[in-house]
């Protein structure tokens, strides 16, 4: 496993829930999304841009007096879309926009995939797009 420090796992559990917030379904991380991404990070050798993404992600919101974990979600949301855009204010070890990019398409990937990869806890993602596994 990549080893993210516990900052770092907070940080990443936060972008991926506003990724796949929760409604009547779970969000990426309830539905086993961080999982999927440490095993991820781990096969493609992704650790080091995870590492500088979420550092980066987590410094642009101490910038604002608080870690991205404890913005309240409008907030993170409008700091996902400043990287995004480029629009940071401090300098990144990696791009903003191609880490949130990663970020977003891997959560995605996770969220819908086989369960047996470690996201999509017990297929709660197939469910809610009426796909059902029959055995």
């Amino acid at each position: 496993m990549p080893s993210l420090n516990e900052v770092q796992l907070r940080t990443l559990t936060a972008a991926v829930d506003r990724m796949v917030p929760q409604d009547d379904y779970p969000s990426a991380s309830a539905a086993g999304c961080i999982d999927f991404l440490l095993r991820l990070i781990e096969l493609e050798h992704l650790a080091e841009m995870y590492r500088a993404g979420l550092d980066g992600l987590e410094s642009e919101a101490r910038r604002g007096g608080s870690s991205f974990a404890d913005l309240g979600e409008a907030a993170q949301d409008e700091l996902l879309r400043k990287c995004e855009k480029l629009k940071t204010r401090i300098t990144w070890r990696v791009s903003p926009k191609q880490f949130v990019s990663l970020l977003a398409r891997q959560t995605i990937e996770g969220y819908y995939s086989d369960p047996g990869n470690g996201g999509n806890r017990d297929g709660i993602a197939w469910r809610m797009v009426g796909f059902e596994v029959r055995g």
